[in-house]
Parts: C-alpha cells; sequence; structure tokens
C-alpha cells in the first residue's frame, strides 16, 4: 500500500503527532488516547519525555517544579540513605533551573507529577475561593474584585502543598523512620528536619501552616461527616469527639496522598473516595500527626545568627532595625506581601512566638500569608491581625455545630438500621433511605412504625417524618 493510500492521521510523521499529544491538559488524559490507535502509542513512546514534559510544564506553577522534583524523588528507595534525603532537602532549599526532558524520568513518574499538580490546583482554587472572601470579611482587607488565586498565589499555595507532602513522605510514614534507623547515628531524623524548615523563612513556613490548616479542617469535617451517617458507626458519639489533634484515622488520612486529599477538598465525601476511612489496628497508627512535625519549625527563628546580635531575643520585631529584618531571607523575599502580612500580625512579638503560635490559629484559618493583597494607606495591617487573632474562630468543626437533638435521633436510628441488617449512609435528618442497602420494604416500614411509636418521628398523614 502505498502513502497516498494510507488514511490521513497514519500520514502524519509521529514527531507531530507527539506535538499533538502534547497539547492534553495532564497525563492521565493521554490513557485513552493512546490506547485507541497504535499510532498514537508509537510516538509516545518514542517521544515521552517531550510529550511528558510539555503537559507537566504547563501545568506547575512557575517557581514550582523544584519542589514538585523533590516530591517524586522522595519515593526512590536511596531516600533512606542519608546522603540521598540531605541531597534532596537541597533540592528545594537551593532551586536551581532544571530542563526537566533532560532528567530520564519514568512514565510513572510523569504521570505522578500531573496527578500532584492537578491535585495543588483543586486545592489552590478551593482555597481562594472560601478564604479570599473571609480575610477580605474578618480583617477589612481590601482585594482585588475577583476571588480566584493570582499566578503568584498559585506558586505560594502549590509549594506549600508540595512542601507539606515531602513533609509526611519524608517523617510521618512510620515505614521510612523505621528504615532509616538503620543508618544511625550518621541520620538524625531531627536534624533533617530543622533543615526541612531552615531553608526557608518564616512567612514561608507559616504558609505551609495555612495549607496544612485548610486540609486538616477539610479532612475533619469529612470525618465528622461519616461519623454522623455512617450506619455501621451508630455506637460513635461525634459530640463528645476530642480534638483533630488526638484522633489517629485522621492523621493517617491527613498522610495518603495529594489526589485522595484533592479529592476531599472539592466537597467530595469518604464513601466516595472508595478509601477504608475508618482505618482499625496497625493500619490507624502507621503516620505520625504531620502538626507534630510542623512544631519543629518553632525551632528554626531561635538559631537565627543576625548581625547586628539582637539585645534580647525576647524583644519584639518592631524592635528590630531594617538590616536585622533583611538577614530573615537573604534571597529578597522580604519584599513580598507574605513577609508585610507576617512582619505586620507579629510586630509586638518576639521572634520565638512568631512561627507556628497556636495563637495564630485564626490567622492560619484564612491564610494570611498567602495572599496578594492592595490594602489603603491609613489601614493598620497590625491592628487587623490583632482582632482577627482575638475573634471566634471563623470556621467551627461540623459535628461542635449540629444540634444534639438532632444527633442523638441519628444515632438510635442507625442503631436499628444496623441491629436489623442494615448499612449505608442514613442522613443526620433522617427519612431518607435512598443510600441504606440490605432491608427489604416490609423491614423499613417496620422500622418507620418503630420511631413513629417512640416518638422519634412524626407522622404527617402519609409517612412519618423526623421531628
Amino acid at each position: 500500500m502505498s502513502s497516498t493510500d494510507l488514511p490521513p492521521l497514519l500520514r502524519l510523521p509521529l514527531h507531530t503527532v507527539a506535538h499533538i499529544l502534547s497539547e492534553f491538559n495532564t497525563i492521565q488524559e493521554l490513557g485513552p488516547i493512546i490506547l485507541s490507535h497504535s499510532i498514537f502509542r508509537d510516538a509516545f513512546q518514542d517521544n515521552l519525555h517531550s510529550v511528558a514534559s510539555a503537559i507537566i510544564m504547563r501545568q506547575v506553577p512557575n517557581g514550582a517544579l523544584p519542589f514538585l522534583l523533590a516530591l517524586v524523588g522522595s519515593h526512590r528507595p536511596s531516600l533512606f540513605k542519608p546522603v540521598a534525603a540531605k541531597q534532596l532537602l537541597s533540592l528545594v532549599a537551593s532551586p536551581c533551573p532544571v530542563a526537566l526532558p533532560s532528567l530520564g524520568l519514568s512514565k510513572a513518574e510523569y504521570a505522578y507529577m500531573s496527578s500532584c499538580c492537578s491535585s495543588a490546583r483543586t486545592i489552590y482554587r478551593k482555597m481562594a475561593s472560601e478564604l479570599l472572601p473571609l480575610q477580605c470579611q474578618h480583617a477589612s482587607f481590601r482585594f482585588k474584585e475577583h476571588h480566584h488565586a493570582t499566578p503568584q498565589e498559585k506558586f505560594r499555595i502549590s509549594r506549600a502543598v508540595f512542601r507539606y507532602q515531602l513533609m509526611c513522605n519524608l517523617f510521618c510514614h512510620r515505614l521510612c523512620l523505621i528504615r532509616r534507623r538503620e543508618y544511625r547515628p550518621l541520620f538524625d531524623d531531627e536534624e533533617l528536619k530543622r533543615s526541612f524548615f531552615s531553608a526557608f523563612p518564616p512567612w514561608v513556613n507559616e504558609e505551609l501552616m495555612c495549607v496544612f490548616v485548610f486540609l486538616r479542617r477539610k479532612v475533619a469535617q469529612a470525618y465528622d461527616d461519616i461519623m454522623a451517617h455512617d450506619v455501621s458507626l451508630s455506637h460513635y458519639e461525634i459530640e463528645g469527639t476530642p480534638d483533630v489533634d488526638f484522633i489517629s484515622a485522621i492523621h493517617w488520612m491527613l498522610c495518603m496522598g495529594l489526589p485522595f486529599l484533592s479529592k476531599i477538598v472539592s466537597g467530595g465525601t469518604l464513601r466516595s473516595t472508595g478509601v477504608p476511612y475508618f482505618s482499625t489496628g496497625r493500619s490507624a497508627t502507621r503516620a505520625y500527626n504531620p502538626h507534630t512535625i510542623l512544631l519543629c519549625s518553632k525551632l528554626v527563628p531561635e538559631q537565627l545568627t543576625i548581625n547586628p546580635p539582637l539585645r534580647d531575643p525576647r524583644l519584639p520585631l518592631k524592635s528590630w532595625d531594617k538590616s536585622q529584618l533583611l538577614q530573615l531571607d537573604p534571597r529578597g523575599a522580604t519584599r513580598t506581601t507574605p513577609y508585610y502580612a507576617w512582619l505586620a500580625a507579629h510586630l509586638s512579638l518576639p521572634i520565638s512566638r512568631a512561627v507556628c503560635c497556636d495563637a495564630d490559629y485564626n490567622l492560619w484559618l484564612v491564610g494570611y500569608v498567602l495572599w496578594t493583597m492592595r490594602v489603603g494607606a491609613n489601614v493598620s495591617w497590625e491592628k487587623k491581625y490583632a482582632e482577627l487573632r482575638r475573634g471566634e474562630p471563623v470556621f467551627q468543626r461540623p459535628g461542635k455545630e449540629w444540634g444534639k437533638d438532632d444527633l442523638l435521633r441519628s444515632r438510635k436510628q442507625r442503631k436499628d438500621i444496623h441491629n436489623a441488617g442494615g448499612e449505608g449512609y442514613w442522613p443526620r435528618e433522617g427519612g431518607d433511605w435512598s443510600e441504606v442497602h440490605g432491608l427489604s420494604a416490609s423491614q423499613k416500614e417496620a422500622l418507620e412504625a418503630k420511631w413513629l411509636c417512640e416518638g422519634v418521628t412524626e407522622s404527617t398523614g402519609d409517612s412519618s417524618t423526623t421531628k
């Protein structure tokens, strides 16, 4: 068959087909098209690095690539060796330009990078839509009229998201820590933690804290939702639940990776993720609480070498001169909005209370160091942040806001459903059997009659409804 007899698609050179493939939004989108015809498969195989890197470079925010590459490196077996771990941290501490196609990454690594970029995109979009209006409302700052992330804000949040997952990979998974013990005393985990945080100025570590608090709030919300509605968990008293720092299942979910977290952030429930949301036994203790790792950032300011030396480290930041403040980040990030926001929030505090301080919880909730702000000259940032710090939390756990009567009634109904052999999801308001399985129509009618007789529900004529 001559070339003129071939279909138009097969007449295209492979490099042209590869260019078409490189226009897709994510690596994951390539799967169906590659499987649809051999020419797409051949073009991808012959031009793997050019196609994949073109897609990744469009996905990753400008400046965030070194952090994404470090995240890829954190999955390699060599990470258990001291030298490899330190080299990985140096990659993000002193990022330099890199040609992605020249790194020889595998298909799996490209796919992982693309998935992480998609997850970060979901997270920064959700953070911008939720938190920008809140900070504007509670701190009376004037922002640009739109409430979507700017390129610089996308970079800050993506950097914090990638650093968060890198932190989990390095310090939160018990298996990783157990394997590194083989290299002691050459390997000091505490030293590695200090290196992880000391490579960045205080406000960049605060960006990481803001992202963590956002993710933890979303995971806790999904956790409370399933604990209050899953039929098999009717014994669980959500109104008596401890603080999230003491729930090992939440710690476990916070370390499950960015694709899982992005599903939760985008409004997905634990049911929709397909993940065993209520881990038991040893699996529930395979992850350390990320918050305890973040507390190590408290130690970084105390180790700073400032010239001329401070008269007293306990003096507030407003007593520092300009040259001393500039030494907090020699790379020049002291001319950015996050720096000014961080400094304004802590002007009256010593440096030791300016990072990872629990009093800043409300500031973390609104992501105070993540946004590019425009404020009037007559607005006192310090005063506004002080007011926000002293106020009530701008977010509460859902379980703390739900009515006690609703929770008690729901728990009784779920217990009855479970004892009758049912399973699934029973809404707190009751009356909806659509997601309950394992019961016949007669069993459901019997339960409704029982609840009506016991006064749990009341009749509306044709059916019973929740009181």
